[in-house]
């Protein structure tokens, strides 16, 4: 797996309110949605902004500020859709996610706690 280079957080603007993060137990996730104006600057269609991460999130390397555009090769457009697919997968088994960080773009497993 490739790592991923720091980058310094983006605080939001402040024309637009900034969406509450979701929390997402299991994996040690908090996530929000992307706003308009950050899928623009990001050049995506979707996906979920990591506000925090712990447990098997964090041991996988997902970080504060990171991008979850896909999980197990599924598109996630925003946090709703990321919990649907989560809820699909078997619990059991390691989820891959790609992320976007920055400029660079890397698949991650989250390998669930036993």
């Amino acid at each position: 797996m490739g790592e991923f280079e720091a980058e310094s957080p983006r605080t939001p603007s402040s024309a637009e309110p900034e969406a509450q993060p979701a929390p997402v137990r299991a994996l040690g996730l908090a996530l929000a949605d992307l706003t308009e104006a950050q899928k623009r600057e990001l050049k995506v269609r979707g996906g979920v902004r990591v506000e925090a991460a712990e447990g098997a999130a964090a041991r996988a390397g997902l970080r504060e500020g990171d991008v979850i555009l896909s999980v197990n090769n599924t598109e996630v457009a925003d946090v709703r859709q990321f919990q649907a697919v989560l809820q699909k997968a078997d619990k059991n088994k390691p989820l891959s996610v790609l992320v976007r960080r920055g400029e660079w773009v890397n698949y991650l497993v989250i390998r669930p706690s036993r």
